[in-house]
């Protein structure tokens, strides 16, 4: 096994003895419960279980690109993927090609919208690519626990300020572990969680960060002490309403900075570092 792997399931275990989000306050939710999120690292044989380019983890973790959102949406629909992926198993299909198979659906508008910029801002560049692009990417969300319900937006079981500032040390170890070049935060929240961590000034609104830190070139941020850098891109969730060639443009921004590192002929299979890892963690 990588250092890489035993850093980030150290991390995840990290994670499972948290309890910051369990509960906000006495108030009573629609489903009967209290407001809180729910903790799923404390099931081992489910998050490690979850086949989604959101909780791909283990099979990424080499990645030069990380894209961070939000957080993970409902508990429920956590469970409905690793409920199917076990019975596509059980009915005797191969568990590599059973995990590939749902986690490259077009499960949801944000990952569809995502993926269309990507492989078209890398045209603007120059570079041909294709959907298997998105394999290059270790995804993760700036709050790793799971809300209660089955909606995915709302505040009646998230505080998006609360969540994740108690969750910006674990979204900064998973960076610091996978240390890819660029990562891209969608939305305000998740970069917030990595500027409070590193100390970075942030402004009050998304658009003002985004035309500070990712349209002025220089100034944007590298949170790596190192020789090797880790740029950060604020950019704008996919389906926020902002019209597609002003989305395009930012992560056009991600291309031009990796072909300051690579050349055209070389960038493609230098970001293939996908790698099926999970016989390995006997999963």
């Amino acid at each position: 096994m990588s250092n890489k792997l035993k850093e980030l399931l150290k991390i995840y275990e990290e994670a499972s003895k948290c309890t910051l989000c369990e509960k906000f306050d006495k108030r009573s939710s629609k489903e009967g419960t209290y407001d809180g999120l729910i903790n799923f690292f404390n099931e081992k044989g489910l998050y490690l279980n979850i086949p989604s380019i959101w909780t791909d983890w283990v099979n990424r973790s080499n990645s030069k690109i990380m894209i961070v959102g939000q957080d993970w949406g409902p508990y429920v629909d956590m469970q409905k993927y690793n409920a199917r992926y076990k019975e596509l198993v059980e009915m005797g299909e191969d568990e590599e090609s059973a995990w590939n198979t749902i986690v490259n659906e077009k499960e949801s508008m944000t990952k569809c919208l995502m993926t269309e910029f990507v492989i078209c801002s890398a045209a603007q560049c120059g570079i041909d690519i294709d959907e298997k692009i998105m394999e290059s990417c270790f995804v993760t969300n700036a709050v790793l626990c799971a809300r209660k319900g089955e909606n995915y937006r709302g505040t009646n079981n998230f505080s998006a300020k609360f969540c994740t500032e108690n969750c910006t040390k674990m979204l900064n170890k998973q960076i610091d572990v996978v240390h890819p070049l660029v990562v891209i935060t969608l939305g305000y929240w998740p970069f917030y969680s990595v500027c409070k961590y590193h100390n970075i000034p942030v402004y009050k609104t998304l658009k003002e960060n985004i035309s500070h830190y990712s349209l002025n070139k220089e100034n944007i941020i590298n949170i790596s002490y190192e020789n090797n850098p880790i740029y950060v891109l604020p950019v704008y969730h996919p389906v926020a309403q902002v019209k597609k060639e002003e989305q395009i443009s930012l992560y056009k921004i991600m291309w031009e900075i990796l072909l300051q590192y690579y050349s055209k002929d070389t960038l493609i299979n230098e970001l293939r570092t996908y790698k099926y890892c999970r016989e390995e963690l006997n999963l």
